[in-house]
């Protein structure tokens, strides 16, 4: 839905990209590129990889996980996954970067890649070696979901220690028969694979969990619809995967099973409270970020829904996962705070000393694989995250 209201939110994006005087200063890092070398974050500047390309993994997270270190064993590196724009808005293939210090990343390539034909699952030796086994039937599914005029977005991944798989979530769209919207299918996809680098093998995509029949379901036409979406490993290693849903107005959290490959309990059987929540029914949220923080609390970031342009963000923080949820309101702080510095959340990360970072897409609608990253310093002020604006700063 985001990117279908686009044209209807031309004229407030073009106030927020540089031509309000009362934010300007948000977009003074524009027009230059970021030196790695300098070890300073420029929020809003071009950043380029280490071979000078521009990072595409919009739409992303960054975490600190293992990854091969070329001789058999394994390394800790932060791992930056996220939608690679350069065929622009469809058939978004994921990208993955690695780095040591959060400035300087190399790129991996494409760990899940978009499939350009029904042909190439059959022809192409990449595809035919990583679905070997796969009967005609499964490919079309495979083509269905990856084909390269899909839609393939906020892609998150997480590592199980337990199985030493890495497993990325997507949100998985597409037009149907009934109807040419691109974001009519509104399914979860599931990819798998023994490296962070790829290649992931698509295991299928999915409804996820549904609104209790003792509740108002917002969008009953479409159950267990999910759209833009996240995961979150939490201490004790159980991952979550949390999303829009109904038609975009409600934000639920489902738990995983053990290897992060489906739910914990198949939608018709989920205990609500246990398998799954559903919270802010109606609230109209997307982009969801859910972490837990150092004091222990649980916090949840999203954006309202307003295509391309950029929004007021919410956080709403609790003590446990399915516990009672508090509205924090707004956690950005100063001028710019009410369209969140003209960012849409997508992740919440922990850099190795500590510091929390945000990090938010600036959406270029006319050129996306030209979207902007901001990471900003995060503070935890009492227990109210807050987030305010930096041109320019180091962790």
């Amino acid at each position: 839905m985001r990117k279908l209201v686009f044209l209807l939110c031309c004229v407030l994006l073009a106030s927020l990209w540089g031509c309000s005087s009362s934010t300007s200063f948000l977009y003074a890092n524009r027009d230059i590129s970021l030196d790695p070398d300098d070890g300073v974050f420029l929020p809003g500047a071009q950043w380029r990889d280490m071979d000078g390309e521009l990072i595409q993994a919009h739409g992303g997270q960054v975490q600190r996980m293992p990854v091969p270190d070329g001789s058999g064993g394994t390394v800790e590196r932060y791992v930056w996954v996220g939608e690679d724009k350069r065929s622009g808005h469809l058939g978004n293939g994921v990208g993955v970067y690695t780095s040591e210090d959060l400035y300087h990343w190399d790129f991996h390539g494409d760990a899940l890649r978009s499939v350009p034909s029904r042909e190439a699952l059959d022809q192409d030796s990449y595809f035919t070696a990583l679905y070997a086994g796969y009967t005609p039937e499964q490919l079309d599914e495979v083509f269905a979901v990856l084909g390269a005029d899909k839609v393939i977005e906020r892609p998150k991944m997480l590592y199980n220690a337990a199985t030493g798989k890495y497993v990325i979530w997507f949100h998985s769209d597409g037009p149907t028969a009934k109807n040419s919207y691109y974001y009519d299918i509104g399914m979860a996809g599931c990819a798998i694979s023994d490296s962070p680098f790829g290649p992931f093998q698509l295991l299928g995509r999915y409804r996820l969990s549904q609104c209790p029949e003792d509740q108002i379901d917002c969008y009953p036409a479409s159950k267990g619809e999910a759209r833009d979406m996240n995961l979150f490993q939490d201490t004790d290693g159980t991952g979550y995967i949390v999303y829009t849903s109904e038609n975009n107005k409600t934000l639920y959290i489902s738990k995983l099973n053990s290897e992060y490959t489906y739910l914990s309990a198949d939608p018709e059987e989920a205990v609500y409270g246990e398998d799954y929540i559903r919270i802010f029914p109606g609230a109209m949220r997307e982009a969801p970020v859910l972490i837990r923080g150092d004091n222990g609390r649980y916090y949840l970031m999203s954006s309202s829904t307003t295509g391309w342009a950029s929004n007021q963000a919410r956080v709403w923080s609790a003590d446990s996962i399915f516990g009672a949820w508090r509205n924090d309101g707004n956690p950005c702080v100063g001028d710019g705070a009410s369209v969140t510095f003209d960012t849409q959340s997508t992740s919440l990360f922990q850099a190795e000393n500590g510091q929390w970072i945000y990090y938010g897409d600036r959406w270029n609608g006319e050129n996306l694989m030209d979207s902007r990253y901001i990471w900003l310093p995060v503070q935890f002020e009492g227990d109210r995250l807050t987030i305010r604006w930096q041109s320019r700063w180091s962790w």
